[in-house]
């Protein structure tokens, strides 16, 4: 039976009203036995963490699978529990870093020009978008090019049980059943609505928790302004209330040239219907 691993541990900072210091720095070691990396600081908001000391940081099993060792990473620092910590752990440098961003400039700049009432809809193209997946690696959606995939919308903290959990759900469930159909160029991506809090390292846990095998299963974060042209072009809505996310649900089906071949709106969409779908595009 598949399982949701906790990540209580996780929203400690948001919770608790701690105050927490932005941070750059490059990762000198990282330290299993301690789940710790040794950082050496090049930016830092806290005059505690000098710019250019090495310091040591206890950091989330995510992160710690990550590893990030010798990259420039940036993040929140506090101390609490007699130690410091870092989270919400992003890369700053690595393979792809610089072509992202210049991917996701252009789309900032067909979004900004897009009407309200357009977005992609079935047998439309995708735009070309770059984002940090749960191994810490950039990808650009069209290096999945050749090879259809099934997109959707989500957050780790979404606490209604028939949104973002069933969804995951059944994406994992959708993984499992396309593997054992044959399927096996059938590819899975999930984006975060919540990039302030779901690092790559939370989605790493997160994969872990829904059994998502990570061969290919991309679950992407990136900044929020990314995230919110995104939003806007494949017609997602949201709104901020009471300390959650409330939104709408599509789920899509792309073909291996970028066409959605198949969308469903709403979060009662069936694995069957999709996996059908994809069996004409293998």
């Amino acid at each position: 039976m598949r399982f949701f691993l906790s990540l209580t541990a996780f929203y400690f900072l948001a919770s608790h009203s701690i105050l927490a210091a932005a941070i750059e720095g490059r990762v000198l070691k990282v330290l299993s036995d301690t789940r710790s990396f040794e950082l050496e600081l090049t930016q830092s908001m806290d005059p505690k963490l000098e710019v250019g000391s090495t310091r040591i940081f206890r950091v989330g099993a995510g992160d710690l699978k990550i590893g990030y060792a010798d990259r420039m990473i940036k993040a929140n620092a506090a101390y609490y529990g007699k130690q410091w910590h870092i989270e919400q752990i992003f890369p700053i440098d690595g393979l792809g870093a610089k072509a992202a961003r210049d991917v996701n400039h252009q789309l900032h700049q067909a979004t900004a020009v897009m009407s309200r009432r357009k977005y992609v809809k079935q047998d439309e193209y995708i735009p070309n978008f770059a984002m940090i997946d749960q191994h810490g690696e950039f990808l650009q959606i069209r290096q999945l090019q050749g090879k259809p995939f099934v997109l959707n919308f989500i957050f780790t903290r979404c606490t209604v049980p028939t949104m973002c959990p069933a969804s995951s759900l059944r994406m994992a469930d959708m993984q499992d059943a396309a593997r054992e159909a044959g399927l096996n160029g059938l590819q899975f991506v999930s984006i975060t609505f919540d990039p302030v809090f779901d690092s790559p390292g939370i989605l790493n846990q997160y994969a872990d928790g829904y059994g998502m095998e990570s061969e290919n299963f991309h679950l992407l974060t990136m900044n929020q302004t990314v995230v919110d042209d995104l939003l806007r072009q494949f017609g997602i809505l949201t709104l901020e209330e009471d300390g959650t996310i409330n939104h709408t649900m599509a789920t899509l089906l792309v073909d291996g040239n970028g066409r959605v071949a198949h969308r469903k709106e709403g979060a009662t969409w069936s694995t069957k219907d999709f996996m059908e779908a994809a069996s004409k595009l293998l």
